[in-house]
């Protein structure tokens, strides 16, 4: 049920942007859009602010597609403000995700490099063919639009985390290519190859309304969880 007002971190961004245009098609309750104070300048019917704390009556979970940094102001935030959170942001270093894990123990918290369904499902079909195929070389290729700053993206180290756990190997023996061209959302082609034959799984985000959408719907979801520190698989298996 659409019910939980939704304040979006990021809001003049791409995602913060598609995010708002698909809940006024959908007729979710975005209630508050924070970005840097330059940008607030719109003739939208919705209040804007900088500041998350300024307005905390106007939401009951937030939606952050920002940046590494101002995603951690915003987490900060939520803590004092004890409100939940879901983040479709990357880019994180070790120490970042670090302090987003100490975070999840006052707040229910929400981490997925990528909010397709799609992408999650091709996920889990991944770690099976991992296990199944283990002699197989695996390598990953994504492409994304020229302005994305963190390479390779965070959906391709996911899927090298999937690969690496399932096969019980390291991290950096994956090998990961990234590309950015002008205009692509996002392409991500996972390949198994032998000497014999060869298995491409291969996902390509035609837009970013897929990307919105699960967004949306962890953000419902993820207020009625309790403190913790959630994925987007945790949100696949309790509505599956």
């Amino acid at each position: 049920m659409k019910n939980s007002k939704i304040a979006i971190n990021g809001f003049f961004g791409r995602m913060g942007q598609a995010i708002y245009e698909l809940s006024l098609e959908q007729k979710f309750n975005v209630t508050l859009g924070v970005d840097k104070k330059d940008k607030l300048q719109s003739d939208l019917n919705l209040k804007l602010s900088d500041n998350l704390s300024e307005h905390p009556e106007l939401f009951d979970v937030v939606i952050d597609f920002s940046l590494p940094e101002p995603c951690l102001n915003a987490v900060q935030e939520c803590q004092m403000l004890n409100k939940p959170i879901t983040i479709g942001t990357t880019g994180f270093n070790s120490e970042q995700k670090e302090i987003l894990v100490e975070a999840s123990k006052d707040i229910a918290l929400l981490l997925a490099p990528n909010m397709s369904i799609g992408v999650n499902a091709t996920l889990r079909s991944i770690s099976e063919l991992s296990k199944l195929l283990s002699k197989y070389e695996v390598s990953i290729e994504e492409t994304h639009h020229k302005n994305k700053l963190d390479s390779p993206s965070g959906t391709a180290l996911k899927i090298a985390e999937v690969i690496a756990k399932s096969r019980q190997s390291n991290l950096s023996d994956i090998k990961i290519e990234s590309f950015r061209e002008e205009g692509e959302v996002g392409i991500h082609k996972t390949v198994f190859k032998s000497p014999d034959d060869e298995i491409i799984l291969y996902h390509n985000a035609y837009n970013r309304k897929i990307f919105a959408q699960g967004a949306l719907d962890t953000s419902q979801w993820i207020s009625n969880q309790s403190s913790g520190f959630y994925t987007y698989e945790n949100y696949l298996e309790d509505i599956s």
